[in-house]
């Protein structure tokens, strides 16, 4: 037992290190990071074709769909590891979608990258645009970031890095 929690605690180490930090490669973020002034750290509520979500938003998403758990997936579209990690949140959709809501939700400061994006690479999950204060609020580090929420809406979960479907699902008929 003890050696199956060191290789889980291994494993997740390993996954955490694939995570983007966000420091390189964000051509959506020019501007210096905690230089920007607050309005440029919050998408406004007007974002174009894709919904957003601030805390507010994901209350209200949480109470609406109480019924199942929720993985809630921080990505941008200049990540290559987030990039990598979405065809797993679509596979699990398509085996249990049922039983989990999964919530992509972009780090991308322009509306414009993520809908160009979208055009070129529809995702068969849900998509919003996120709040960066929500990021906060999670301790969101560095992307890919999945957080858990239980079917009464109480965040169980934060941890960076890509995670093979295998453990997604596992982590789904656990929380089921």
């Amino acid at each position: 037992m003890k050696r199956m929690w060191l290789s889980f605690a291994l494993a997740l180490g390993l996954l955490a290190m694939t995570a983007c930090s966000g420091e390189s490669g964000n051509d959506a973020d020019k501007t210096g990071g905690e230089a920007q002034s607050s309005a440029a750290k919050s998408v406004p509520a007007d974002s174009g074709s894709i919904p957003f979500m601030g805390r507010a938003e994901l209350d209200q998403y949480l109470k609406d769909n109480a019924e199942r758990p929720t993985m809630l997936f921080f990505w941008a579209t200049w990540c290559p590891s987030c990039k990598q990690q979405i065809p797993e949140l679509e596979a699990l959709r398509k085996v249990r979608g049922d039983k989990v809501n999964i919530i992509a939700l972009s780090m991308d400061e322009r509306v414009e990258a993520l809908e160009r994006y979208l055009e070129k690479n529809p995702m068969d999950v849900s998509v919003y645009l996120g709040d960066r204060e929500l990021a906060r609020e999670f301790r969101v580090e560095a992307i890919p970031t999945l957080v858990i929420f239980d079917k009464t809406g109480k965040h169980i979960f934060s941890q960076a890095g890509v995670f093979p479907g295998s453990m997604l699902g596992a982590m789904v008929d656990k929380l089921n």
